[in-house]
């Protein structure tokens, strides 16, 4: 494997380090030697700056155009059956229209389900994600499916999540 590809793929294992190099906010010298790759490190920093131009021509870095509508709802529980989204085998339902889980404890605090409907993808929830990590806000469960993506919040943080959502479309 050449040196530019063995850059190349080291990067790809990082995801800030790529996103940083696509966004060309990248110092390459210190990134060059924070990779494990053999080699001398100018020449690992010219092959990221030569990756980032390629990067930067790929796919244009314009935010795409959505169309979609965002909405909140509270009182989400885990529940057995109906609910609004799944995963592995554990659901999460509004509480009002069905039975919570066997194991919910009757105190438990609820949550809030934002939905956006509409040109959502992989890439959206991406972004949702990484915006509500860096506001500090726990995700229960999250996922995207045809022409719908969930995330489920703590009750508290529900409208600045509803926020961010809208704000990453």
């Amino acid at each position: 494997m050449s040196l530019a590809a063995e850059t190349r793929e080291a990067v790809r294992q990082r995801p800030t380090l790529y996103d940083a190099l696509r966004a060309g906010i990248l110092n390459y010298t210190a990134a060059a030697d924070s990779l494990d790759i053999d080699g001398d490190t100018e020449a690992i920093a010219t092959a990221l700056r030569r990756f980032g131009e390629s990067l930067s021509t790929e796919d244009g870095d314009e935010k795409p155009d959505r169309s979609m509508t965002v909405r909140m709802e509270s009182g989400i529980d885990r529940v057995d059956t109906d609910a609004q989204l799944a995963v592995g085998g554990v659901g999460f339902g509004t509480n009002a229209a069905t039975a919570p889980a066997s194991d919910v404890a009757e105190e438990s605090p609820s949550l809030t389900a934002i939905q956006a409907t509409g040109d959502v993808d992989s890439d959206l929830l991406a972004t949702v994600l990484d915006r509500l990590r860096i506001a500090d806000i726990e995700v229960r469960a999250a996922g995207i499916a045809d022409d719908a993506l969930v995330v489920v919040v703590p009750r508290r943080a529900g409208a600045t999540a509803l926020r961010l959502v809208e704000a990453a479309a």
